[in-house]
């Protein structure tokens, strides 16, 4: 008889090692579970504000003339990736600058009523900008035999609005290795 007491509190030994090194398992899973369900819900709280705040993307139909059309802003897009690399200086780059200079004058001649549209197409001189910190400190970019268009949108009646205006700008020269 003292043999199976003994027996049986061996392996209560065995079964109490046992269930503690599998809580201690738990124990170091917990936090990774955590962080994950945390991680997802993140991502569920990012798209429910992009899908309940954020507009629905328009069509050419739907923007109309008052109205901006991701559809339409993708065509020019794809239009201008057509031209291939657009480093400084070539030839995608002059034929780039031209669509972009066509389409703006089709702006201004298809504008809404109520606006005026002024496209200017000028070459600045030569300019150097000298990066005083970052990785690039003490570097120099020049900058020349550079184009650019300026597309300048003005209410009508509003005269006040010409001394206050937004610039959005964007580069359609690109480097070689994008």
């Amino acid at each position: 008889m003292k043999r199976r007491a003994s027996k049986s509190a061996s392996s209560s030994g065995i079964s109490d090692s046992v269930n503690q090194s599998s809580s201690q398992k738990e124990g170091r899973a917990a936090p990774w579970i955590a962080l994950f369900v945390l991680f997802l819900y993140s991502f569920w709280a990012v798209h429910q504000f992009q899908y309940e705040n954020l507009p629905m993307p328009q069509s050419i139909a739907q923007a109309g003339k008052r109205g901006f059309s991701e559809e339409s802003a993708m065509e020019h897009v794809k239009a201008l990736t057509g031209f291939g690399p657009r480093i400084v200086g070539s030839d995608a780059l002059d034929l780039a600058l031209q669509y972009v200079l066509e389409t703006s004058e089709e702006i201004k001649k298809t504008a809404h009523w109520e606006v005026d549209v002024d496209v200017d197409l000028f070459h600045p001189k030569s300019s150097a900008n000298i990066l005083n910190n970052g990785l690039f400190k003490g570097k120099t970019h020049l900058y020349s035999d550079i184009n650019h268009v300026v597309l300048r949108i003005l209410p009508k009646y509003l005269p006040e609005a010409s001394e206050n205006a937004i610039l959005v700008s964007s580069h359609i020269d690109t480097v070689f290795s994008t």
